[in-house]
């Protein structure tokens, strides 16, 4: 056993030094005489027939049969079992530990259970793991091959989470590998290679059914030659970190505890590089070590940390071997699409050296200095009055993020029941105005809204309907939401544009977002947003401690406020809005048309491959008695929670309060008395008050303390004129109601985009914390061992939180079902 030293310091994504690392490689030798005798192979096959493989399946299973064929040929003694599954207790052992000769008999029973098996609906990949563990022995050598299509979501993303990490845990004392395929984009390949790094394994992305028959293939032939070849090593308590790394076997497994490695031949090369993060002061003294940035030893550290789940510590290694070509490529890396061609240019680099020759390999870490597009958001929100769009290329390019809808409402028995309106476009063409830009407030996500003019027509006979309600309909609008950045993904490759101002083109220019050298107003320019960085690494967050609570208390009252609004107007009185909403109309004349989901059974659709899920990661911000805004009520909730609402003359109270009944004279408001069984929480200390000092009941100045802060005083002098018996007319509290609602919305609007968004965006795009805001992340146990207050869904449950002064932030991952194209499998 040999070993040599070298270090490496680690640079962030903006090139400046993040920790410093001393490594040590040690060359294993692999003793003939020392091998254990051949060992019984076992491989277990688990496949996807979730819904999603609808396409997929039956070229899926094709393929199985013909590789076990070429196994029958090539391993005589393998033993096979199989195992597919779909939604959470829909797992099949097809057949189990049966020799392969017996397999591949003529009019075999096992081939026609392979040939008989059907997609199904949901993914739930822990039980089939758990089923394969159940049937490995003592001292024989089993091959794992894991296929997914998907994401492990059945029953939910956190709970399959936890049972694979525990099965996974169990399977490393075990004689096994686990060899994972990611096919299709749409697979969770950050998990799957989690899950291959962990148990000794690779992870393949496999873009067609060729790819996934390489990868089974290669899982045979280490079967072939099983000798049972063990290499354990543990890890040192001076070290933080180690790699194993066999060339020949093109194995690369990493972890900070002790290495298991399965799958090895005799004559397979075989290292181990452990790492040592060291001071800074120590790196410097350490004059005799050489540094190696550009080395394998850096590729291997970043290839086993994105396997292991480590995407920050990945993306730093990457940038750390000034390799310009690679970080350019992947510093962006997010999406399981681009973590898989991230692994798989890392493997080359590894695997196959010579290709760094064709590489930019600089000196130090070449940042993309190109414009980010959160602040090209800017410069087009600052022009799109000058700028339109080509919506036709958009449309034509566009992949929907969220389930369709449509118009309408179903029948008793799924059937859709249409509107008796519809819309058609005034000014349909290939171009429209650029729309408004939208930061969403709880993920990094970035919405275009497009609106076009329109008039509302009978479906009958296409009749205009020109006035309702008194109310010229000359100035109907629709609004459609694009979304550009979906979860720190680009949504939107490019955007085709016009320009009519030579100020936009010139700001456009300047930012190098748009080639020319000229201005030419009936020019199409393509604005490419795929190759730009989402966010810059250097820029400066807000302080966002206090904000929570602003924001609570502005929710709470809001929330009062649009209760009492609800059927109110400052403009229609009752009559008028029954009406405009027989036409779809809202009092503020938007079109509101009833939508309901294009399909009638989730169920199915999953099943049909036309609908899939994802899974997003929200950003949530709170403090450290309540996690976030949704733990708040709604205020008829709370009204019905904490007070009664009476008639004056009869005493009678209303079963289903809502404060849509205040605006009776004969109406009053009192507390209920909290009864033994009412468990009190942080939100009942927070909305209390304010409600009590709205109804009058309290008056303890906060109702005009936010009032105040947001300029909308004249409301808190008509409740504290109404408070005192003076008369207050109905329609000037009503208007006073919402003009301060109008304000308190810009208000909060205004904290998001300057605070909470862009933070938000920053921690959802590249997974990081700014640089200025230092917090260990915890657990939901860790926290609430420290704030026992704090009361968690089962998403948030399993969420990750970062402490910054009195603000938790929350990171926690949600299923979303979005529609999809048809993809047909490549054959």
């Amino acid at each position: 056993m040999t070993s040599q030293k070298t270090k490496f310091a680690v640079y962030n994504l903006a090139g400046k030094e993040k920790a410093f690392y001393l490594t040590e490689k040690i060359k294993l030798e692999i003793q003939p005489d020392a091998t254990p005798k051949k060992m019984v192979a076992h491989s277990i096959i688990i496949i996807d027939r979730s819904g999603s493989m609808y396409y997929d399946i039956e070229a899926l299973k094709e393929t199985l049969i013909k590789l076990l064929t070429l196994d029958e040929y090539s391993n005589s003694e393998l033993v096979i079992s199989l195992i597919s599954y779909s939604s959470k207790g829909d797992v099949t052992c097809h057949f189990q530990r049966i020799a392969i000769q017996d397999v591949m008999q003529p009019d075999s029973r096992y081939i026609a259970e392979i040939k008989a098996i059907q997609a199904g609906c949901a993914t739930c990949i822990s039980q089939s793991l758990k089923l394969a563990q159940k049937l490995i022995r003592p001292s024989e050598l089993t091959a794992i091959t894991l296929h997914s299509d998907g994401y492990a979501n059945d029953s939910s993303f956190n709970s399959e989470s936890k049972a694979i990490e525990a099965i996974c845990n169990d399977l490393q004392k075990l004689d096994v590998f686990v060899n994972t395929i990611a096919y299709s984009p749409y697979s969770d390949f950050k998990f799957l290679a989690k899950i291959a790094n962990s148990v000794s394994g690779s992870c393949l992305q496999a873009g067609n059914i060729k790819e996934v028959y390489d990868a089974l293939y290669n899982t045979g032939n280490v079967l072939k030659e099983a000798t049972g070849i063990v290499i354990e090593e543990p890890l040192a308590s001076d070290y933080s970190y180690q790699v194993f790394f066999s060339p020949s076997a093109k194995k690369i497994n990493g972890t900070n505890q002790t290495l298991k490695i399965f799958g090895l031949k005799p004559e397979d090369e075989a290292y181990i590089y452990k790492y040592k993060q060291i001071t800074k002061d120590a790196y410097t003294q350490l004059t005799d070590i050489p540094v190696v940035q550009n080395d394998e030893s850096v590729y291997a550290f970043a290839k086993a940390n994105l396997a292991d789940g480590n995407l920050n510590t990945a993306k730093y290694a990457l940038a750390s071997t000034f390799n310009a070509t690679l970080t350019a490529r992947h510093a962006k890396a997010l999406t399981n699409e681009d973590i898989a061609k991230f692994t798989q240019d890392l493997e080359i680099a590894i695997f196959y050296p010579h290709v760094l020759a064709e590489h930019e390999i600089l000196d130090h870490v070449k940042v993309n200095d190109k414009i980010s597009v959160l602040a090209l958001i800017d410069i087009l929100s600052q022009h799109r009055s000058h700028i339109i769009i080509n919506l036709k290329h958009l449309q034509a390019n566009y992949q929907r993020k969220g389930v369709k809808r449509v118009n309408g409402v179903r029948g008793e028995n799924g059937e859709l029941i249409q509107p008796w309106l519809e819309i058609e476009y005034i000014e349909p063409g290939d171009y429209v105005q650029m729309g408004s830009f939208d930061i969403n407030r709880n993920t990094a996500t970035i919405n275009m809204l497009i609106q076009q003019k329109v008039k509302l027509v009978k479906v009958e006979d296409k009749t205009a309907i020109t006035e309702v309600a008194g109310v010229l309909l000359n100035d109907l609008t629709t609004f459609n939401n694009y979304t550009i950045v979906s979860d720190g993904e680009i949504n939107v490759k490019a955007l085709k544009v016009k320009i009519s101002s030579k100020k936009a083109f010139d700001d456009l220019k300047a930012v190098g977002v748009i080639d020319g050298e000229e201005f030419d107003f009936q020019k199409e320019y393509t604005i490419e947003l795929e190759n730009l960085p989402l966010v810059s690494f250097e820029g400066n967050y807000s302080i966002i401690d206090g904000l929570f609570s602003q924001l609570a208390e502005i929710k709470v009252l809001s929330s009062i406020l649009a209760a009492h609004l609800r059927e109110a107007s400052d403009v229609f009185i009752p009559a008028q809005i029954e009406e405009l909403k027989k036409h779809y109309l809202s009092k503020s004349l938007y079109l509101n048309f009833p939508t309901t989901n294009e399909y009638t059974d989730l169920k199915a659709a999953l099943s049909e491959g036309t609908v899939d899920s994802r899974v997003s990661y929200k950003i949530d911000i709170g403090g450290t008695e309540i996690i976030n805004l949704s733990k708040l009520s709604s205020a008829n909730q709370f009204l019905d929670r904490r007070y009664e609402v009476y008639d004056k003359e009869t005493g009678e109270i209303f079963p289903k309060p809502t404060f849509e009944l205040a605006f009776n004279e004969n109406i009053a408001i009192r507390p209920k008395a909290v009864s033994a069984r009412m468990k009190l929480t942080k939100v009942d200390d927070l909305m209390k008050p304010i409600f009590d000092d709205f109804l009058g009941i309290e008056q303890n100045g906060r109702v005009a303390e936010i009032l105040n802060k947001i300029g909308a005083g004249s409301l808190g002098l008509l409740l504290q004129a109404k408070h005192a018996g003076t008369t207050v007319n109905k329609q000037e509290i009503i208007n006073a109601m919402t003009s301060a609602q109008g304000k308190l919305e810009e208000y909060t609007e205004k904290i998001y985009q300057e605070n909470i968004s862009p933070l938000v965006f920053y921690i959802g795009a590249t997974g990081l914390l700014p640089d200025e805001m230092s917090a260990k992340a915890m657990t939901a146990d860790e926290l609430a061992s420290q704030y026992p207050n704090l009361q968690f869904s089962k998403s948030e449950q399993e969420g990750t939180f970062f402490l910054i002064g009195d603000t938790v932030i929350s990171v926690y991952a949600q299923t979303e079902y979005y529609s999809k194209k048809s993809l047909l499998a490549v054959i």
